[in-house]
């Protein structure tokens, strides 16, 4: 039997193909075949019904001072503008960037999800910015406590 799915077809549905089955022991019509589907695991995205996921990973300059990176998509790769201050799991989505609905027109969204890799080695310049960093945020706190905390 060759059978072409449908888009959007997801994990563990049932699809019944009249008729393809074995053949009926009384030497009648055979019998339908009912297909189980398995939808192999990607290696770059997640599934979750019509939508997928995918992990960006950031560096820690790249999450304070946002940026551009390349997403990867079913489609291809797309540049995404991160927004200066983006959290670790901080998420966001892509309209229209999942899987095709089954008998429909309509699509999915994508959801990119921030990773923020902290860097385990410091060069010593880096080192000092960074204390040079701690030291003013420190400063900043310090004034928003003697000013009732707020902002």
């Amino acid at each position: 039997v060759i059978w072409i799915l449908c888009a959007g077809v997801d994990n563990n549905e049932v699809i019944k193909v009249s008729r393809s089955g074995g053949a009926d022991p009384d030497g009648y019509e055979p019998g339908d075949l009912y297909v189980n589907i398995r939808v192999r695991d990607d290696p770059v995205f997640r599934r979750e019904g019509p939508d997928i996921h995918v992990d960006a990973i950031l560096s820690i300059a790249q999450a304070i001072l946002g940026g551009t990176i390349q997403v990867p998509t079913l489609t291809g790769d797309v540049v995404l503008k991160v927004r200066p201050g983006t959290q670790p799991g901080q998420k966001v989505m892509l309209k229209k960037k999942g899987i095709k609905t089954r008998e429909s027109y309509s699509y999915g969204d994508q959801y990119v999800h921030f990773n923020v890799i902290i860097p385990a080695n410091l060069t010593p310049k880096q080192r000092e910015l960074i204390e040079e960093f701690a030291k003013e945020e420190q400063g900043e706190y310090k004034e928003r406590a003697a000013a009732g905390g707020s902002r």
